[in-house]
């Protein structure tokens, strides 16, 4: 009972990495297989962080037309939600580091 065990848990981590290593694949923009450690995207720019998040949702809408497996979503009128919540107002001054933030927020 303690093989059967160890063989199903087994399966189970294989195949949460293996969707991992596919969803990577899919919605990581410019993932190239290899990682370095769990962090391997970068984003530098104000414009990558936007490339990325419409390619991500550019990916989800046609995840039923790429995908191979039984990737998809349960209703045709199903969407993905973007929600932002971010401060009112910050600033920052470079001279000294001190950073002022609103903490009112906005969704």
């Amino acid at each position: 009972q303690l093989v059967f065990f160890g063989l199903s848990n087994q399966l189970v981590v294989s195949f949460k990495e293996e969707n991992t290593v596919a969803f990577k694949h899919l919605f990581l923009k410019g993932y190239s297989g290899t990682d370095e450690d769990d962090y391997s995207c970068s984003i530098y720019t104000q414009q990558d962080a936007y490339d990325s998040i419409f390619y991500v949702i550019n990916q989800y809408r046609n995840l039923k037309n790429i995908s191979l497996g039984t990737l998809g979503y349960e209703h045709e009128e199903s969407g993905l939600k973007i929600c932002k919540q971010q401060y009112k107002r910050g600033t920052m001054l470079p001279t000294n580091d001190t950073l002022s933030i609103d903490i009112s927020t906005e969704t």
